[in-house]
């Protein structure tokens, strides 16, 4: 939060609109679902992730998977990725 720049009037009201934007979003998806309990918010963020930025969820795997890419290798595997145009 230090480095978003609340120290100024802009930046408080950059992270303002962030954050009322990450909750709507969130609020959103919650009422999407339908859930009859209390709202999981981290479980109604995840669900917008995934359905609103499906190719942000895939590059974190794919990164996830480049990172751990040594592990993979000592252990006898070896993972190639490969893309496709449909």
């Amino acid at each position: 939060m230090h480095r978003f720049g609340q120290g100024t009037l802009k930046g408080m009201y950059r992270w303002l609109i962030l954050s009322l934007t990450a909750y709507l979003i969130a609020h959103w998806t919650y009422l999407h679902i339908k859930s009859a309990s209390p709202p999981d918010w981290g479980q109604a963020a995840q669900i917008a992730l995934e359905s609103i930025f499906p190719q942000i969820v895939m590059y974190l795997i794919l990164l996830e998977i480049e990172r751990l890419a040594h592990l993979t290798r000592s252990s006898g595997f070896d993972i190639h990725i490969s893309r496709c145009k449909i």
